[in-house]
């Protein structure tokens, strides 16, 4: 009898299930990180790198940092792309587009001008699209196999003026915003496309976390005017008038889907940016341990992917920090809230 349709579904499921329990016990844990932020040099980081789990899949001839997380990086794409059947492979672009994001400002910046001699442009293996594609859509209009959302946004900011009456030169800030308001709406449509309620909360709380960060930044009129166009749309709550304005935010935080502690932070924390980031990054580790416990479901390799990438980035704040000769209580102060591979959460 030839299984059904349903069924080849769910085979693949039960495998991507089985394997990212595999994967999960190769992330990080807060031990490796304690361990990494002992280091006394960069060279020694690199040394305890090479050492950990996470690196098992990976070259072992390799040495330099950024070698090891492009190839980490590599190795996670890999590994979702065996996990995702094919037509649920888009889907991971919620993830991978947060990595084009910073490459696509850089190259819009620099033709425009805004790039510095000393700047550099970013690289990364879990792209949506590669770096290489996207330099040759900016520099020399060559389209290839990009997509005609993602040609007519960057030919709009190529060819349009910045400001707020479209009158004035770029500015650097005004491009990053325009590329992350660009970002968030094709993460949306992708989390509604998947069909999945837990991916479309966990991008909308990303959405609404973003926006609050940036609500709570405005300390004057003119920063008012400048944060009011950076909002992000998609967002469960609605800041636009309540920009530099704590309480309200609180309060508008309070009738929300998140968690209350969040709106305490803001209320008694009298601008520690580390206490809030703690608070935000609680919601996207409730959302993501969600996602571990749906059975035969896209989510768990979801979690999976999306975990790798966030310590990946705490791993590449941490070695610019040793790069930098920063003390481990400098870098520990900027690094981003740590997110462990627990299926739960604890308050």
């Amino acid at each position: 009898m030839i299984p059904s349709f349903s069924t080849i579904v769910q085979q693949d499921f039960a495998y991507a299930s089985g394997r990212t329990g595999v994967l999960q016990q190769l992330l990080l844990t807060a031990s490796d990180r304690d361990r990494l932020l002992g280091a006394t040099s960069l060279k020694e980081a690199e040394a305890i790198l090479t050492e950990l789990r996470l690196t098992n899949p990976i070259d072992q001839g390799l040495e330099k940092s950024d070698e090891i997380l492009r190839a980490i990086g590599a190795w996670v794409r890999e590994e979702v792309d065996t996990m995702a059947p094919a037509n649920k492979r888009p889907t991971f672009h919620i993830l991978w587009l947060e990595e084009d994001a910073p490459v696509l400002s850089y190259l819009l910046k620099k033709h425009h001008g805004l790039t510095s001699a000393i700047s550099s442009q970013p690289q990364s293996r879990m792209t949506a699209y590669s770096t290489k594609a996207l330099q040759s859509l900016v520099e020399e209009d060559i389209a290839g196999s990009i997509p005609s959302h993602l040609t007519a946004f960057v030919k709009t900011i190529k060819n349009q003026r910045g400001g707020i009456h479209r009158s004035d030169q770029w500015k650097p800030e005004e491009i990053d915003n325009a590329v992350s308001k660009y970002v968030a709406s094709l993460q949306l449509s992708l989390a509604r496309a998947s069909g999945s309620k837990a991916l479309r909360t966990y991008v909308e709380h990303k959405i609404d976390l973003t926006n609050i960060r940036t609500a709570l930044r405005v300390k004057s009129d003119e920063s008012r005017i400048t944060h009011h166009s950076s909002l992000l749309q998609g967002g469960t709550i609605d800041l636009q008038k309540k920009l530099g304005n704590p309480e309200a935010i609180a309060k508008a935080i309070d009738r929300s889907d998140l968690p209350n502690t969040i709106a305490e932070v803001i209320r008694n924390t009298n601008d520690d940016s580390t206490v809030l980031e703690h608070a935000l990054s609680k919601v996207i580790a409730n959302d993501i341990a969600h996602m571990w416990n749906i059975p035969l479901s896209i989510e768990p390799v979801f979690a999976f992917a999306a975990l790798a990438q966030s310590q990946i980035r705490l791993l590449r704040v941490l070695l610019i920090g040793k790069r930098a000769n920063m003390s481990p209580q400098e870098i520990k102060h900027m690094l981003p809230p740590f997110l462990s591979a627990s299926h739960y959460v604890l308050s």
